[in-house]
C-alpha cells in the first residue's frame, strides 16, 4: 500500500506538471495545476466506489463513470508528457517514447490498484 501511494504521489506530480505545460506555468496557472492534480488524483483513488456503484439509473452515477473514465484519459496524456519530459530527458530515439509508455502505464495503474487495496473488503470481485 506504501508504494502505491508513492508512486499515485508521482502520478499527481506528473498530472500538476502535464497541465501547467498545456496551461502554462504563471502564479495561477500552477496553483490550477496543483489543485487538479490533487482532485484527479482523490477521484481516480475512488475508482472502485465509482465503477461498482451498480445504480446504473442514477445520472449523477453514470456521470460519475463518464468523469473517471476522462480523468483516466487525462491522467494518461499528463503522466506521458511528465514522464516523457521529467525522467526520460536524456534518452534518444524510439526507447524514449516505448520507456514513457510503459513508465505511464504502471504510474497511471497506482492510484487504482491503491483503490483496489483500499476498498477489497467492501467491493468483492
Amino acid at each position: 500500500m506504501i508504494g502505491l501511494g508513492l508512486v499515485t504521489i508521482w502520478d499527481a506530480a506528473t498530472t500538476v506538471y502535464g497541465t501547467s505545460t498545456i496551461i502554462g506555468n504563471g502564479g495561477i496557472q500552477m496553483m490550477l495545476s496543483v489543485l487538479f492534480g490533487l482532485l484527479l488524483a482523490a477521484f481516480l483513488i475512488r475508482t472502485l466506489p465509482i465503477i461498482k456503484n451498480p445504480d446504473n439509473d442514477d445520472i449523477i452515477v453514470v456521470g460519475g463513470k463518464v468523469l473517471w473514465f476522462l480523468a483516466i484519459l487525462y491522467d494518461l496524456f499528463t503522466s506521458f508528457t511528465g514522464n516523457f519530459d521529467l525522467i526520460l530527458g536524456t534518452v534518444e530515439g524510439i526507447q524514449k517514447t516505448i520507456m514513457a509508455i510503459g513508465l505511464t502505464l504502471f504510474v497511471s495503474s497506482a492510484p487504482i490498484g491503491l483503490s483496489s487495496v483500499m476498498y477489497s473488503d467492501k467491493y468483492k470481485y
